[in-house]
């Protein structure tokens, strides 16, 4: 038998016992795609580390309530994360890179704009807020009690100088080193370019903080692609899933 589905509940409605109305959205889905009718179980989460197990009782087109039976929250993530900073290419495949993101477990999301973004910059508003949506909807995909944070659209320098990633960044390359080899000093933050690579300005930016270089494989790959790849590698030795030399 098929597990439950996840559909969203927007913060702050959820109490035990308590019946709650699906937004719009999120009811067609469950009475379009999912087939879900009164009686049905389903698994309501918020994004901010509720998940709640409930019955529907009305199940109509737009109209869904659904009556909560028990409630966990789940503990915020302990550590920082991994934190995924990928320059702005085709909004297709920045989704995708958003969605799969979400699923391998990055914390945090910054969308860059560089010297050699092709996007036309007058594209990009709303798009943040986009991109949120996104997000949220990939953690029921991934069972995820805590949503990814999408930051706001801003330039790479902006990004490399900020206060608030901590202990620095690492940034994907094809002439980098293998993840094995990363300096123990190496930060939770990669960073991704777009198709034209890196500009020289923007080299030196991260040689004169002294940021490595990841390699991600022998074959080029395309931005959105790299990003996933290497956030990936970056989760798997944040969360001891594999062993790396010293």
């Amino acid at each position: 038998m098929k597990s439950p589905p996840w559909l969203l509940v927007a913060p702050g409605l959820m109490e035990s016992g308590r019946s709650v109305i699906l937004e719009a959205a999120e009811a067609r889905h469950a009475t379009g795609p999912l087939r879900r009718r009164p009686g049905d179980e389903v698994i309501l989460v918020d994004g901010a580390g509720l998940v709640a197990r409930a019955v529907l009782r009305i199940a109509e087109g737009q109209v869904v309530e659904a009556e909560i039976v028990d409630m966990r929250a789940e503990e915020p993530p302990h550590s920082e994360g991994v934190m995924l900073a990928m320059a702005v290419v085709g909004n297709r495949a920045v989704e995708w890179a958003i969605q799969k993101s979400v699923e391998i477990g990055v914390r945090r999301f910054l969308p860059l704009v560089t010297d050699r973004t092709q996007v036309k910059r007058g594209t990009l508003s709303g798009r943040a807020e986009h991109w949120r949506r996104i997000a949220l909807q990939a953690l029921k995909q991934s069972h995820r009690p805590w949503a990814m944070e999408i930051a706001n659209i801003r330039p790479l320098a902006e990004v490399v100088d900020s206060d608030t990633l901590g202990r620095g960044g690492v940034v994907a390359g094809r002439n980098g080193v293998a993840l094995a080899d990363l300096p123990p000093s190496a930060g939770r933050l990669l960073v991704v370019g777009p198709e034209g690579g890196f500009s020289p300005d923007e080299g030196k930016l991260f040689a004169d903080r002294g940021w490595p270089r990841l390699r991600l494989g022998v074959h080029t790959l395309r931005t959105e692609t790299a990003a996933v790849v290497g956030a990936a590698m970056l989760v798997a030795r944040d969360e001891g899933l594999l062993t790396v030399r010293k």
